[in-house]
């Protein structure tokens, strides 16, 4: 009996396609875990977070009325504050949408009522830093977590 089977070459060529297409999939896979990276004056930002130095003070008028005065003692512009409102638990983050140079300060009113209506038992306060994405054409905000200020209501 003769037997054929596949020519040395065809053999080549499935093989060389075998390998394509796995390191495709496992290039897919592994972009998963590589974030894009947020620099800010040619270095990463979130290095930056311990730069920055500020402070917060809850102004209340009534029980409706809020504002925030917020000094930045650091050198580093803040974009933004992530506020977060915790009642018995339950938790909501919203934004307090003023820049606040390095240096400066500013008041600016703000809604401490959940979304149930009720007011939180503490705040947690996040500066947010904006920041170029490497690579790219582009800006992106960079929340500092571990720079943080909780005022008890």
């Amino acid at each position: 009996m003769k037997k054929r089977g596949l020519s040395p070459i065809i053999a080549s060529v499935f093989m060389i396609l075998l390998v394509l297409v796995l390191s495709a999939l496992i290039f897919l896979w592994a972009r998963g875990f590589i974030s894009e990276q947020i620099e800010k004056f040619g270095q990463p930002i979130n290095s930056l977070c311990n730069r920055v130095d500020f402070e917060v003070q809850l102004v209340s008028g009534d029980v409706s009325e809020h504002a925030l005065e917020i000094v930045n003692r650091g050198d580093i512009n803040i974009f933004h504050l992530d506020i977060k409102m915790i009642e018995k638990g339950n938790s909501e983050v919203s934004r307090f949408q003023f820049k606040i140079d390095a240096g400066q300060s500013i008041k600016g009113d703000l809604n401490l009522r959940m979304e149930n209506g009720i007011l939180p038992d503490k705040i947690e306060i996040y500066p947010a830093l904006l920041g170029s994405v490497k690579g790219k054409h582009s800006n992106k905000v960079f929340t500092c977590k571990d720079t943080s200020k909780t005022i008890q209501m």
